[in-house]
C-alpha cells in the first residue's frame, strides 16, 4: 500500500513538472511576439546600446586591462595619425573606443597612461 501511494505521488510530481516545462518552452521569446528586440540588445531599434554583457569602464593609470582587451587587434601602430607618443619597450597603445587610448605594459596588462581625445 505504501509503495503504491509513493509511486502515485512520484508519478503525479513528474507529470506536473513535465507540464510546467512544456508550457515554458511553448512561450515565444519577447522579440518573436512582434515587440522587437529587448532594449539591451542594440541593433536597429536601439543603435546606441552597448552589446549585451558589455559595460563601459573609466580606465585609470595602474588598472589592469583584461587579457582579451590587450589582444593585437586593438593595438595602435600608427602613432602619428592618432597623435600619440611612441611607446617604450614592452608597451603598446591599445584603442578602447574612438576617443580613448591606453598605454599598456604588454607583459602584465597594467595601464601606464590613459588618454581621451
Amino acid at each position: 500500500m505504501k509503495t503504491g501511494r509513493l509511486l502515485g505521488i512520484a508519478l503525479g510530481a513528474a507529470v506536473t513538472l513535465v507540464a510546467a516545462t512544456a508550457t515554458a518552452w511553448a512561450d515565444p521569446p519577447h522579440h518573436a511576439r512582434g515587440n522587437g528586440p529587448p532594449p539591451h540588445a542594440g541593433g536597429p531599434h536601439n543603435r546606441d546600446a552597448p552589446p549585451p554583457g558589455w559595460q563601459k569602464k573609466a580606465w585609470r593609470r595602474g588598472d589592469r586591462l583584461p587579457w582579451a582587451e590587450v589582444d593585437r587587434r586593438y593595438w595602435v601602430d600608427d602613432y602619428a595619425h592618432y597623435r600619440l607618443r611612441d611607446p617604450g619597450r614592452g608597451q603598446r597603445w591599445v584603442r578602447q573606443s574612438d576617443t580613448e587610448y591606453l598605454l599598456v605594459e604588454i607583459a602584465t596588462g597594467v595601464i601606464i597612461d590613459a588618454l581621451r581625445r
